[in-house]
């Protein structure tokens, strides 16, 4: 009989420790966020690897992105992405083309760190992972598990979260399909100098290429 009252006064503190973490880790969250809400503009440059389940290959790729009032823009894989938050337009370097579509909520959350961060707690269950410590950072890792999974293209997101500077240091998007996409921040400089003319689109920016309207 005490040995069962052990037992279970053991998996209490255990469930209650983990409560304690996860309630942490949204507290860290939530000053992420808060500082993300008060930037006026941002720029990063990141590595994004692609790694795919069903044949173990991982891609490499490295890019940047810029944010400013609501605009994104995105230069990756020899793509330059042009968003408002509705709308992407698509610069295709080797095609010379620029493709008009409609932006998914998929797309913003994998894009737009600020967009992930925006009502997370509606979007998402928070669970701790670990306490890390990478490239002379100190890192929590937390588990971001979607509330509503159906119509996402992910299980999960599994975020870095740079205790000291209060931002993002990587996010894994786990696909569904057996693909996922993990993007490490190599460099994040807030609210710099942004002219409209360079995250904005406008024919001016690509006055060789076709437009295409696949809306």
């Amino acid at each position: 009989m005490k040995q069962n009252l052990l037992i279970i006064c053991l998996l209490i503190l255990s469930f209650t420790g983990f409560s304690q973490n996860d309630a942490a880790a949204t507290t860290l969250l939530d000053e992420v966020s808060a500082k993300a809400e008060n930037y006026s503009s941002l720029k990063i440059e990141f590595t994004m690897f692609v790694e795919n389940l069903h044949n173990a290959k991982r891609e490499t790729h490295v890019g940047s992105a810029s944010y400013k009032s609501g605009y994104y823009k995105l230069d990756i894989m020899g793509q330059i992405v042009h968003s408002d938050g509705k709308t992407n337009w698509t610069y295709l370097k080797d095609a010379e083309e620029v493709n008009i579509t409609n932006n998914e909520d998929n797309q913003n959350i994998m894009i737009n760190p600020q967009s992930l961060l925006k009502d997370y707690k509606n979007n998402f269950k928070v669970k701790y992972i670990a306490d890390k410590f990478e490239k002379n950072r100190p890192l929590v890792e937390i588990d971001l598990i979607p509330k509503v999974i159906e119509n996402k293209k992910y299980s999960k997101i599994t975020v870095k979260i740079d205790k000291t500077k209060k931002q993002i240091y990587s996010a894994r998007y786990v696909g569904k399909d057996g693909v996922s996409y993990l993007i490490e921040i190599s460099k994040f400089t807030e609210n710099p100098s942004i002219p409209d003319s360079e995250i904005k689109f406008s024919n001016s920016l690509y006055p060789e290429a076709e437009i295409i309207d696949m809306r």
